[in-house]
């Protein structure tokens, strides 16, 4: 005899799962630092699962994933912190969009590409760390918006064009 207690109910696990990744990819809302936590790892396993496949520049489209979660998390854990966070936003933004120059293979990677990219991760990195770490206030403004992230597919477009048109100028200089 079955105990029907043990039976995983799997159709309510793929729903937990899809409400996980609808709140990664949602501009709405708020993110308290758990589930921006949480969003950020999910956004990574986007980039590295896409990495491990073969087709070559592969890797970007799951870069571009992972840089769409980063941009929902953040601007909800921006609201979480009572802030606009357009200076945080465009940290980001330039941290994936030179991230992703300096990781693609037909880049050469020189000294001074290297010193600007350690700077931009130093920057990133504050921001990261006061996005995890800040406690959030009680009081949350769900309305409360980066101009930017108005309309947030039109910034996220604008951003791959920007690496794209960034990407074959400093291909350019180093052939």
């Amino acid at each position: 005899m079955i105990n029907k207690k043990n039976i995983p109910n799997d159709s309510g696990d793929i729903q937990q799962i899809k409400n996980t990744l609808q709140r990664c990819i949602s501009f709405k809302g708020t993110l308290a630092r758990f589930h921006f936590w949480e969003c950020m790892i999910i956004g990574y396993l986007f980039y590295s699962f896409f990495s491990l496949t073969e087709i070559p520049h592969f890797n970007i489209i799951g870069w571009f994933c992972y840089f769409y979660i980063a941009l929902s998390s953040y601007q909800k854990r921006c609201r979480d912190l009572n802030i606009k966070g357009t200076w945080l936003v465009i940290g980001v933004s330039v941290f994936f969009i030179t991230t992703g120059i300096i990781v693609s293979p037909d880049i050469t990677k020189t000294d001074f590409l290297f010193l600007i990219f350690k700077i931009i991760f130093l920057i990133y990195l504050g921001i990261y760390l006061y996005a995890q770490f800040m406690p959030g206030k009680k009081e949350k403004n769900v309305n409360l918006i980066c101009p930017l992230l108005k309309y947030p597919n039109v910034y996220f477009a604008s951003c791959v064009v920007l690496y794209f048109m960034a990407y074959f100028v400093v291909k350019s200089y180093n052939n």
